[in-house]
């Protein structure tokens, strides 16, 4: 059994060295050497390990500047916010100190202290 495989496997390899060229031109995708083919596997391997990297870090890239830009957005607002907080605190305690000193202020007893 062994013997009549390793007749038919000598066969199909002495076939391949001889008609090589002509493998090559019916086959011109197809590599007569095995060492070609597997440059040709690992090449496409690489080429496509390569490619796959490139994808998930921009995508990682994409979303770290989304979560920054997000972040800075609602920090800015945030701060805009407390700002207009304050701002509107600021001017109603303006207005109710002068509005107090408005109905405080008598004109007569101004005018009698300047006189004095």
């Amino acid at each position: 059994m062994f013997i009549k495989l390793g007749i038919i496997i000598g066969v199909v390899v002495l076939g391949g060295m001889i008609f090589s060229n002509e493998i090559d031109n019916l086959f011109p995708n197809t590599s007569a050497t095995v060492l070609d083919s597997l440059k040709n596997d690992t090449s496409n391997f690489s080429s496509k390990a390569l490619d796959s990297v490139e994808q998930r870090i921009d995508d990682s890239i994409d979303k770290i500047v989304d979560n920054t830009n997000n972040s800075v957005s609602n920090k800015i607002s945030d701060v805009g916010d407390k700002v207009a907080s304050k701002i509107s605190e600021a001017k109603e305690s303006s207005q109710k100190i002068i509005n107090d000193e408005i109905i405080n202020f008598n004109l007569i007893e101004y005018i009698q202290s300047i006189y004095k």
